[in-house]
């Protein structure tokens, strides 16, 4: 009877801990550290991004939990980047071409406005996270 109530006890600490934050797709936060990230010298917006993980482009309220919900800059890169079509298997097997398709999904993101018409690379520049929930 002790081993099953720690088991439950266990069971409802690991569910209770886990983290609410809303799951990227790994290899677009990757793609996004390197292109982005790792470029900028702006170190407000590094630490910025490196403290948001997947929040750069999805968001979450106390309300919904989804994990799909996303921000302006994440519904801007959906427009270039589908999750279906950068499965592990074809990332492995086609890293040149899955890296050019970043690039320019990238490049074209990142000089796309965002609603409030300033382009996700000026926000970036200004030490702010690229995407933002109606923000004015």
């Amino acid at each position: 009877m002790r081993k099953l109530a720690l088991t439950l006890m266990m069971t409802f600490t690991a569910l209770f801990a886990t983290s609410t934050d809303a799951q990227a797709v790994p290899a677009f936060a990757k793609a996004f550290k390197v292109r982005v990230t790792d470029k900028s010298k702006n170190a407000d917006f590094v630490a910025a991004a490196t403290a948001a993980k997947c929040n750069v482009c999805h968001f979450a309220t106390p309300e919904s939990k989804s994990k799909k919900q996303k921000n302006d800059f994440g519904k801007e890169l959906a427009k270039h980047l589908s999750k279906k079509d950068f499965t592990s298997t074809r990332i492995r097997e086609e890293a040149a071409a899955v890296e050019k398709e970043f690039d320019a999904a990238f490049k074209t993101v990142m000089a796309a406005k965002n609603p409030s018409g300033k382009t996700y690379q000026s926000r970036v520049d200004a030490g702010k996270l690229p995407g933002s929930v109606n923000e004015k």
